[in-house]
């Protein structure tokens, strides 16, 4: 069996002059996680060349840890102007919220503030409300309006407060006039769509329905999400649907506690699936155990399993290994389908083999495979 390359190395080889090197670096990263995000943000970005620490932030960005978004912050300051890009790239896929707050202070520093608010802007990332709410009294009249011109961008119903406070500035008046003018439109918006579904009773018709009222919600993307979160409490099965099916697909972080919560309550079956299927869009792995319990049940098995293969961090999955040996044998094809592929999965992480074991004296003993072989996928 081939020697594992060392992750330290691997780091290294995505500068490597030859092409299979720099190839091969970046596909076995990529199926390491937390171990790689460890190894590219000691080695990767603190390095001295120029160029390794570029494809550290984009290898990072590929990834899409978020433990990896305060380090590359911290790049947006790089002397280099191609650091700089590369960070500013991978920032919409790995902001968490301590990164957001670092990335929100830097307008308040003149060498970084232009940078600072050109990020911003391409991530229109609500869990940076809170730090621009701040930087919006700032004694520093620039940062304060940088600031409000990105707050304006998330146009968020919870920022409606801050806009109000905000017109004691002069400076701001017009940015939060505008501001809250488009949050009382976009709440008649949504009220107007979720409304369609609540005077049809045929069912087919109130299915064509919830399929394009979700449609119209998910195009109003992230400044709908708190909207869509009190929507997920309605009083209509079909409301509560939509509003987790919309939720799924925006793909905001904030859903994914309630989301949790439905899942594992709503007293609609329909809801509690379409929760299921919701988290299986964010991959997060704080859904493992909500998953797990809702295989176990027959009418939510399909969707869990899906969900369950969606999972980035394929190191919550270990404790499962039983259970999915179990859905590799169900007999519905795409459940026995989807454990095999988390089986996969784990055999690449591990190095060893997660197949159910068979007695090796029976009748249907497998053929021992070469050592340098892997089975081929049929």
């Amino acid at each position: 069996m081939a020697k594992k390359d060392r992750t330290e190395d691997l780091v290294q080889d995505l500068i490597h002059e030859e092409d299979w090197k720099r190839m091969n670096a970046t596909a076995e990263l990529l199926k390491r996680g937390p171990e790689a995000v460890r190894q590219l943000i000691s080695d990767g970005l603190c390095a001295e060349n120029a160029a390794l620490r570029i494809e550290a932030a984009k290898m990072l960005g590929r990834i899409r840890d978020r433990t990896a978004g305060a380090p590359i912050v911290r790049l947006l300051k790089d002397p280099n102007a191609a650091v700089r890009e590369a960070a500013a790239e991978a920032m919409p896929h790995v902001a968490d919220s301590a990164a957001l707050r670092a990335l929100v202070q830097l307008l308040e520093d003149e060498a970084t503030r232009d940078t600072a608010a050109e990020v911003l802007g391409r991530l229109k990332d609500p869990g940076a409300l809170v730090p621009l709410v701040a930087v919006m009294k700032s004694q520093d009249p620039t940062a304060r309006r940088m600031a409000a011109e990105a707050l304006e961008q998330l146009a968020d119903p919870l920022s409606v407060d801050a806009w109000i406070e905000a017109m004691a500035y002069p400076d701001l008046v017009d940015i939060a006039a505008r501001s809250l003018k488009r949050i009382a439109d976009l709440r008649e918006r949504i009220a107007e769509i979720l409304d369609r579904l609540r005077d049809i009773e045929d069912t087919v018709a109130l299915e064509e329905a919830r399929i394009g009222v979700s449609m119209d919600l998910i195009a109003l993307g992230r400044p709908a999400v708190t909207e869509l979160l009190e929507a997920l409490n309605d009083g209509l099965w079909v409301v509560r649907e939509a509003a987790a099916q919309a939720l799924g697909i925006i793909g905001d972080l904030r859903a994914v506690e309630l989301l949790l919560d439905k899942a594992k309550t709503d007293r609609d079956r329909g809801v509690r699936e379409s929760c299921i299927k919701a988290l299986g869009e964010f991959g997060d792995a704080r859904s493992i155990d909500v998953l797990v319990a809702a295989v176990e049940d027959r009418t939510t098995r399909l969707a869990a399993a899906e969900a369950m293969s969606k999972i980035k961090d394929i190191t919550v999955l270990v404790p499962h290994i039983s259970l999915i040996k179990t859905m590799k044998s169900d007999r519905d094809g795409l459940v026995s389908y989807l454990g095999g592929l988390m089986l996969d999965k784990l055999e690449k992480m591990t190095g060893q083999s997660q197949k159910e074991e068979e007695d090796p004296w029976g009748e249907d003993a497998p053929v021992v495979k070469p050592a340098t072989g892997g089975e081929a996928k049929g």
